[in-house]
């Protein structure tokens, strides 16, 4: 049995998903809705990442404060 070639990949960024969901966009409007389910998936990857990083972003400007001060 022969092994999977593994490749260092890097990681997901905004951009190549938003580049990924330009081309299912494109391939769901000219062969139909096969590839919609795919679509689909990649925009909500591409929400669920936006959030993640409002997020992360959050608490950086909340750990650059200094924290909240609890009374």
């Amino acid at each position: 049995m022969t092994a999977l070639p593994t490749h260092d990949r890097e990681p997901i960024t905004e951009e190549k998903l938003l580049k990924a969901v330009n081309i299912l966009a494109d391939l769901v409007e000219r062969n139909g809705p096969a590839f919609r389910p795919l679509y689909l998936s990649l925009r909500q990857q591409l929400s669920d990442l936006r959030l993640q990083q409002g997020a992360e972003a959050a608490l950086e400007a909340i750990a650059a404060r200094g924290g909240t001060k609890v009374a």
